[in-house]
């Protein structure tokens, strides 16, 4: 099929994108357990280990990307698709400014979580990490390096792209969040179940979603909210693990 026959097709352009946040998700867990499985031949690691939670989190970089490259050659588009470039100190500033703005956002949902007497789930790790604090720490360099690049990649880069091709930039970012909050239902529902702190906690997630998909329109470039999401997150684990171990 072509690329404009695609573009008249909103629903397949949904039904593929929500298809492609799905084997994203599936793929990169499959590939972090073999990551960690070949590591277990020559390393002495165990399932609650820190070093098991990094090469699980590495593994699902690798999954991600690979995910997005293959959508890339299926299509035969460049990596100029995905509008990334070298940041610009303005792209930089703008990476600053999207940060701050995630954890405003995170903030706000957060008073208004509490004025409405709602509760919120934890992310699976975060929740592990109560009784083993060193989980944390591999991750807050891994969520700069690895997460929000693979994420940001496949989640902003590829689906929002592609979703931005068939409605234009503002629906484009809201069904690229949605799609990006409801792929986590795993990590934040693992330990909960389906309940309504969960369905807050998604809906947290869809506007710091909604956050970093602004952010990737307005500069253009996917270098900004890949930044800003990987810094937001290694705030997030480090703050956790100060809190944990009792610094602050």
């Amino acid at each position: 099929m072509s690329v404009s026959a695609e573009r008249s097709s909103p629903a397949l352009a949904v039904g593929g994108v929500a298809f492609l946040g799905l084997v994203g998700l599936l793929i990169g867990a499959v590939v972090g357990l073999i990551v960690i499985s070949i590591a277990s031949a020559f390393l002495p690691i165990t399932s609650d280990s820190p070093l098991t939670s990094a090469l699980s989190l590495v593994g699902q970089g690798i999954g991600l990307v690979g995910v997005a490259v293959v959508y890339l050659r299926f299509r035969d588009v460049s990596w100029s698709y995905l509008r990334i470039r070298r940041p610009t100190l303005r792209d930089l500033g703008w990476a600053v400014i999207a940060t701050v703005g995630l954890f405003a956002v995170l903030a706000g949902a957060s008073f208004l979580i509490d004025q409405l007497g709602l509760s919120a789930t934890e992310h699976s790790v975060s929740q592990q990490a109560e009784s083993n604090p060193a989980l944390l720490l591999p991750l807050i360099p891994l969520s700069v390096l690895v997460t929000g690049p693979a994420e940001e990649l496949l989640y902003r880069g590829v689906i929002q792209t592609r979703l931005r091709e068939v409605f234009g930039a503002t629906p484009a970012v809201a069904v690229a969040a949605l799609v990006f909050s409801l792929v986590h239902i795993p990590a934040y529902g693992a330990t909960s179940g389906l309940d309504a702190s969960l369905a807050t906690t998604l809906g947290v997630l869809f506007l710091l979603g909604a956050s970093l998909g602004a952010a990737y329109e307005h500069t253009e470039n996917l270098v900004v909210p890949a930044v800003a999401h990987g810094v937001y997150n290694a705030v997030v684990f480090g703050s956790n693990y100060a809190n944990a171990v009792g610094l602050v």
